[in-house]
């Protein structure tokens, strides 16, 4: 039986025959790429953080996908004037989500919002704004031309990490879409590859018996044309696919 994977989504509003509707959305990128994985996508609606045992206790894996900004006081952070798209509901209710796949060893794909909702989940903490705050840091939100559907960006992965073997390399070029990124890795996870400027781009679990992954790019957007960026879904699915097989 296919693996059941849920995909974290944001609110939207959307056109409908009576007005501009609020509704809970994921791209088509996040979806077909676990179909294409194998497994079957279910989007998860912004619930109350009480809920979320009882919805991911029925899932075999989770993507916590990209979006807007943390809340700094999330994260005992102060306000920017970057910070956009906060969600109050979203923020608590995929730190939820988080928790409970740390907790319960859940595995998970975290992408670009993903990876900082789990760092602040564990008890890490965010860079607001990287180009104002990283010395020497650069533009990583970077959409011209197309850029978010191809690769443009060299990361450095650390050599024997997991995400290096899972590659076959410890360089890559990866999109990039982030204003912000992981300033202090929580507990329990530790940064495993950065871009030229210093900022972290991929974390894993010090507990290897979690599939994690967690990177700061967005390879659903990079799955028809890069292996690497199939196989962080694939390497989920069948995660997920051994999971479900050993309860």
């Amino acid at each position: 039986m296919a693996s059941i994977i849920g995909i974290t989504s944001q609110l939207r509003e959307v056109a409908t025959s009576y007005g501009a509707q609020p509704a809970t959305t994921v791209t088509l990128s996040y979806s077909d790429a676990v179909t294409a994985a194998g497994g079957v996508p279910v989007v998860l609606p912004i619930l109350d953080p009480g809920a979320i045992p009882s919805l991911l206790g029925r899932l075999d894996g989770v993507v916590l996908t990209g979006g807007g900004d943390v809340d700094p006081t999330q994260y005992g952070g102060e306000g920017h004037e970057a910070v956009y798209g906060v969600h109050d509901a979203r923020d608590r209710a995929e730190l939820a989500i988080a928790r409970y796949a740390a907790e319960n060893r859940l595995p998970a794909l975290a992408i670009c919002r993903g990876i900082q909702v789990l760092n602040v989940a564990m008890g890490g903490d965010l860079i607001a704004d990287i180009p104002s705050q990283v010395d020497g840091g650069f533009e990583h939100f970077v959409t011209g031309n197309g850029a978010a559907l191809q690769p443009h960006q060299a990361i450095r992965l650390e050599d024997g990490c997991g995400l290096a073997r899972l590659f076959g390399t410890t360089s890559l070029k990866v999109n990039s879409l982030h204003h912000q990124a992981v300033a202090t890795p929580a507990p329990g996870l530790r940064p495993v590859a950065w871009s030229e400027d210093g900022v972290i781009e991929a974390m894993e679990p010090e507990d290897a018996t979690w599939p994690l992954l967690a990177v700061q790019w967005h390879p659903e957007n990079l799955v028809g044309t890069e292996p690497a960026a199939r196989t962080l879904f694939d390497e989920l699915v069948a995660a997920a696919t051994t999971a479900s097989a050993n309860r």
